[in-house]
């Protein structure tokens, strides 16, 4: 076979037609187009409105308001005659106790953490003597303390 008669046999066979033209490609592709813009701007919208609802409940919100237990007025019961009056206390006097509390408790959370990171022996001693000799200083100040209030 030649060219010629290959070409006139092939001419011959009748080639069914494609499933859509062009135009209708056109069409679907534009549609898709338009499903895709309208889901982005629906996705837009609901974002915004979430915001705007947010930004309403923000600045619609009342403050705060103090609850009141009992609206009615406490009245302090008559104090007795031979009733003695509040032992009037001196602060000055327990700036120095809390000062030493507060620095047992410190010394307490740093031993606990020597501890549990494995500090040596030395280290370990040093701390707890000093954590002992603030305790004793407590106690004297406490005791002196109870002293004055004789």
């Amino acid at each position: 076979m030649n060219m010629q008669e290959s070409l006139r046999t092939l001419a011959a066979v009748d080639v069914p037609a494609a499933p859509f033209g062009f135009d209708e490609f056109e069409q679907r592709r534009a549609l898709a187009t338009a499903r895709r813009r309208t889901t982005l701007l629906g996705a837009a919208g609901s974002i915004a409105t979430i915001g705007v609802v947010s930004i309403m409940a923000l600045v619609t919100q009342a403050p705060p308001q103090l609850q009141v237990a009992d609206t009615q007025p406490v009245q302090a019961a008559p104090a007795p005659e031979s009733a003695e009056l509040p032992a009037l206390v001196n602060l000055d006097q327990f700036d120095l106790t809390t000062e030493l509390e507060d620095h047992i408790a410190l010394l307490d959370a740093e031993l606990s953490v020597a501890r549990m990171q494995a500090a040596s022996a030395q280290q370990l001693r040093q701390m707890e003597s000093t954590r002992e000799q603030l305790n004793q200083s407590l106690q004297r100040v406490s005791y002196a303390h109870s002293l004055l209030n004789l």
